[in-house]
């Protein structure tokens, strides 16, 4: 799938940032170990194979996303090489209301619990081969974001089974996510690069904690979701040399004006998934596979970055971020049953708990894959 061309010269992206897994559960707990993996990946318990479907309950969602990568023209960074390919992961929480033996799927409501994009390398200038000065940067989601994730947004949709029975392909609707802006992409806001006093050489502006005014476009529609007090959502960026991974320089996010990594610091954004499409064999009423497409667009509305020890401008940095884009083909999902009806799993998912929901969901990701 292409990438999207958004208005505002937003950054698209498939599905957002390097998640940190940290946000899990003491207390997470299945009742049984899976079975071995073959072919198809690990092997589901579920009594009700050779029912007719019944898709009503709450399951998990954890879809692998193959991604290549592209540069911004003009930033201070560039993708190396650029034919990479790459995969990064994305899960979460599903529930499904559908009447057993129905064609007809009236509802699916999903929440996002963690997305992981895989760290690219990058040559700070011109890519140009065997150069010496890789750079090894990723986006990763601080933990104030992560646990916001669940009750940030959520989408809702209809699907279609192709028959009532087992092996039916399930084609679900469109599912679209905003996080830090209610907007949609048409109106969602973003920096102005062009706007005096807002381009590539002015650093000072968009790195502070109130939102820039004259060079973003509509300060009104942002949405603190992470609540950490900067305007939209922030994303830590870090990108390590191999020098600075040999001798364990720390990413300062938080404090980029200290000496630290090659690249390090935060990025201010809106996220606009729009949209998530899946679409799949319902192997059981415990279970659905298949392949997924999908597209966010996200908007740099600020950020204080630092390259070698170096502020950067907002622009500078919007232009030095990689683009991404999702390989559909190569995309699959699995939609797991975790409610312990049909002899399946029971992680005692609650709908009305998203937050503790999807930390079970987090805890137990290696079991879906």
């Amino acid at each position: 799938m292409a990438a999207i061309d958004c208005p505002k010269r937003s950054l698209i992206l498939l599905l957002t940032a390097l998640a940190c897994s940290d946000a899990t559960s003491d207390d997470a707990s299945k009742p049984s170990s899976p079975p071995e993996a073959d072919a198809a990946g690990v092997s589901l318990p579920c009594t009700d194979t050779a029912d007719p479907l019944d898709l009503d309950g709450l399951f998990a969602l954890s879809a692998r996303l193959n991604f290549s990568f592209a540069s911004q023209p003009g930033g201070a960074v560039t993708v190396c090489p650029t034919d990479q390919t790459s995969d990064g992961h994305f899960l979460g929480f599903v529930r499904v209301q559908h009447v057993a033996g129905q064609t007809e799927v009236p509802s699916v409501s999903a929440v996002i619990c963690s997305i992981d994009l895989p760290v690219i390398s990058a040559i700070v200038g011109e890519c140009v081969p065997q150069a010496s000065n890789v750079v090894y940067a990723g986006l990763e989601f601080p933990k104030p974001l992560i646990e916001s994730l669940p009750v940030a947004s959520s989408a809702l949709t209809t699907a279609q089974l192709s028959s009532p029975n087992p092996g039916a392909t399930l084609s679900a609707g469109s599912m679209n996510f905003s996080i830090g802006t209610n907007e949609r992409i048409a109106s969602a806001p973003g920096w102005l690069m062009t706007h005096s006093g807002c381009g590539m050489n002015d650093v000072a502006p968009g790195r502070s904690m109130e939102c820039e005014q004259t060079c973003v476009t509509d300060c009104s529609k942002l949405v603190d979701d992470d609540h950490d007090g900067w305007p939209g959502v922030s994303v830590f960026v870090c990108g390590y040399t191999d020098d600075d991974k040999k001798r364990s320089v720390p990413c300062h996010a938080e404090e980029p004006n200290q000496a630290g990594a090659t690249i390090q610091g935060r990025a201010l954004m809106n996220l606009l998934v729009e949209p998530l499409t899946l679409k799949g064999s319902a192997l059981s009423s415990c279970e659905v596979a298949g392949s997924l497409d999908a597209a966010v667009a996200y908007n740099v509305i600020g950020a204080d970055l630092y390259l070698a020890n170096t502020p950067i401008s907002v622009t500078s940095a919007i232009k030095s971020l990689p683009q991404y884009s999702v390989n559909t083909p190569q995309s699959r999902f699995r939609l797991v049953r975790i409610d312990g009806k049909h002899g399946a799993w029971n992680w005692k998912p609650s709908w009305d708990d998203p937050v503790s929901s999807c930390r079970q969901i987090i805890a137990n990701q290696n079991d879906l894959r």
